[in-house]
Formats: C-alpha cells, sequence, structure tokens
C-alpha cells in the first residue's frame, strides 16, 4: 500500500480535490444542512457555515497525513461543490478501504456520485494499491445501492443491525469490489480483459487501433498533425517492432485485441543543468473507439506500472495534448501526475 493521500482526480463531469476553507458555503448550503441528504448518515445535518467550517478545519488538517483520503466533489459546469467522498475506515493489514458519500440533493439521478466513485475506486486500487473497497447503505436507502452497483460493485449480503445512523441502529448492505473484479467491466455482460506484450501477427491489427488516436489527434490539431495514415506511419510499427529499447502492450477484449501501448526506455545523459534521466515512457496509447469504457485501458497501466517495477525503473512518464481532455482525466485518475508544460502563444 502506498500512502499516496488525496490527490486531484479529473473524470468528464467532476474535479474531485481536497477541500479548502473556501468551500464552507458550498458545503454548507448544498448538502451539509439538508436533512434530507443527511437522514441516513451518521452525522446531522450542520446548524450553520461556522460548524461547517470548523469540520473543514479538521479535514484539512488532516491532509499531510497520506492515509487520509477525503474529496470534495466539484461540478465542473459551474465550479460548485456539491458533495464528498472519502476513506471512512482504512485496514492497511488486508489492504482494504470502505467508502462514503453524500451530494446534494440538486444532483441526485444524474449519475454524478457513480462517476465519482468509480474514479476514487480506480486510485484506490492503481495509486494506493488496495485490493478491496467496499461500501454499505442503510437497507431502506436502496439508491445508494445502486449507486455502488454503477460503480462496478458486487452485493455481498446484509448485515443485521450493524450500523448506526440518524434513524438509529439499522441492517446495512454490503457491496465490495475487489482488484481482479475490474478485468471484467461490461455493458451488461461480463468480459476479461487479458493484457500481455505484442506477438508479430498483432501489428497489423495495432495499426489499425494507431489510425484511431492519429484521426483524434488530426481532430484536435489540425494545423499540426497530417490527415490520414500514410504508408510511413504504417510502416513505423516494424520499426517500432525491431527496436530492443521499445516494447508493445495490447489488450485483448472478446477475444480480439482492443487496445495497444508503446513503451520506450528512454535515458537522458547528464548535463550542466540536469542529472542523468532513466525511465520508462509511455510513447503510444489507445483503445478501440468501440471498446472503451470496458476496463482495457486501466488493466494495460496496471501491467504497464508492474513491468516498469519488475525491470527497476523509478519513473513512468508520458506525453499528451493539451485538447484531450478524456485521456488527460483518465492518466490523472490513474496516478499520473503533471510535473511540467509545454506551452505555446500565437502572436
Amino acid at each position: 500500500m502506498q500512502k499516496t493521500g488525496t490527490r486531484t482526480i479529473n473524470t468528464p463531469r467532476l474535479i474531485l480535490r481536497r477541500f479548502c476553507r473556501e468551500d464552507a458555503g458550498d458545503m454548507y448550503r448544498n448538502w451539509a444542512s439538508d436533512k434530507e441528504v443527511t437522514r441516513f448518515l451518521t452525522w446531522p445535518a450542520h446548524s450553520s457555515a461556522e460548524v461547517t467550517g470548523m469540520l473543514l478545519t479538521q479535514w484539512i488538517a488532516k491532509y499531510e497525513d497520506g492515509g487520509f483520503f477525503n474529496w470534495a466533489i466539484q461540478y465542473r459546469e459551474n465550479g460548485e461543490v456539491i458533495g464528498n467522498i472519502s476513506v471512512v475506515r482504512l485496514e492497511e493489514a488486508i489492504d482494504s478501504a470502505e467508502i462514503g458519500y453524500c451530494l446534494s440533493r440538486t444532483y441526485w439521478g444524474r449519475g454524478i456520485m457513480p462517476e465519482a466513485l468509480r474514479a476514487v475506486t480506480a486510485y484506490l486500487f492503481d495509486t494506493v494499491g488496495l485490493n478491496r473497497v467496499w461500501a454499505g447503505h442503510d437497507v431502506e436507502n436502496p439508491k445508494s445501492g445502486r449507486v455502488m452497483e454503477k460503480a462496478g460493485m458486487k452485493r455481498e449480503g446484509i448485515l443485521r443491525a450493524f450500523g448506526r445512523n440518524n434513524r438509529g441502529i439499522c441492517d446495512m448492505a454490503v457491496y465490495s469490489i475487489l482488484r481482479g473484479d475490474r478485468a471484467a467491466v461490461a455493458h451488461g455482460e461480463q468480459s476479461a480483459v487479458a493484457v500481455r506484450f505484442a506477438r508479430e501477427e498483432d501489428l497489423d491489427r495495432i495499426n489499425e487501433l494507431r489510425r484511431q488516436v492519429n484521426e483524434v489527434h488530426v481532430a484536435g490539431k489540425p494545423e499540426v498533425f497530417k490527415p490520414g495514415f500514410s504508408d510511413e506511419l504504417r510502416d513505423y510499427i516494424r520499426v517500432i517492432w525491431a527496436d530492443e529499447r521499445k516494447k508493445i502492450v495490447v489488450a485483448e477484449l472478446d477475444g480480439a485485441v482492443a487496445g495497444f501501448a508503446v513503451l520506450n526506455h528512454i535515458t537522458r545523459p547528464e548535463n550542466p543543468f540536469m542529472y542523468t534521466r532513466d525511465f520508462l515512457d509511455v510513447d503510444e496509447f489507445g483503445v478501440d473507439e468501440k471498446k472503451r469504457r470496458r476496463g482495457a485501458a486501466a488493466a494495460m497501466i496496471r501491467f504497464i506500472r508492474d513491468y516498469a517495477r519488475e525491470k527497476g525503473f523509478k519513473r513512468l512518464e508520458l506525453n499528451m495534448w493539451e485538447f484531450n481532455r478524456g485521456a488527460l482525466a483518465f492518466y490523472e485518475t490513474a496516478g499520473f501526475e503533471t510535473y511540467r508544460r509545454y506551452m505555446e502563444m500565437k502572436p
């Protein structure tokens, strides 16, 4: 387990980040003062924004503890903080975490909490290194169970008189997801993701996926990237294949290659400004547009991280274009952090 603490996670609609004192007004107004929101929670509705502020002061002081995980849920569209999601119990001996969450009533029924829960679960597996994430709800609050199911959790059963909330002692329905469960993320069906190093017979299929990646770049930066998939681009896969410092990883779904990544061992020699840098670079990465959101990308990142650790690399890096916001959100959720920027100005 890595005690990485609460890091910012981006999703298509949300920014999951540390709370700050300025969030007290949003928190009090949007959910902490709402007795309907707190009905099934373990703490009572706040009587004033000052109470909310005091709680935030306590939370903020804990952020230096790498074992403290508590995210504000900020809605991108209007910038408001509309809820929170946190680890309420961490069991290091078995690499397990219990999750708790709450959300403004205004935003119920929009799929926002499953989006946040999926992102936090991915972070806890891929960055923190946990093996089990679980949550429970009062049996009289089945809507919370549907959130857990949408996030990929499986119902384990009911623990009688196991919890206490604002309603009193209650029976709790328990849901969980294991690290291995995420190999089977499906739209109504179970389909395992298998990740391996590429074989030569995979190269034509990988080129089909590289074409898709190129089209995304052409659409995002047409003044930079050339349209079409030239013979030179097609043939370059053979150059990659023959390079001893490069590796190609593929993910299989439904018996076919659905994703790929090109890894490049890079060594930068020491110079007057910088020490020697030796790292593994993710040079290309893509998933078939028809096979996305089924766990292939996350499975490849896990495979690549394990390979990097096995080979003794201290850093895993990648470059990406700022316009590709969906990819940025995925990489940040997977644990990548921005440490430098390449900027432009158009005179």
